[in-house]
């Protein structure tokens, strides 16, 4: 069995509202959770994110905007 320790901080916050670009769609969904998935071979951390409690969207595949009210 392998421990890993990681620290991570993740530019978004559970409630955030962001803005992404789907399918030539633009779409503006809340941040519901936060996964934080991490490379145990190379280290990449990751973060997935929870949108309007259902929708999973990879922070790595997509540009992700926060905007500002």
């Amino acid at each position: 069995m392998q421990m890993l320790k990681f620290k991570a901080k993740c530019p978004y916050e559970v409630g955030d509202r962001v803005r992404f670009e789907k399918g030539g769609e633009l779409k503006i969904m809340e941040i519901t959770d936060i996964l934080t998935q991490i490379s145990a071979k190379t280290g990449h951390i990751k973060f997935i994110l929870e949108l309007d409690g259902w929708y999973k969207l990879d922070t790595d595949l997509h540009a992700v905007d926060v905007p500002r009210t």
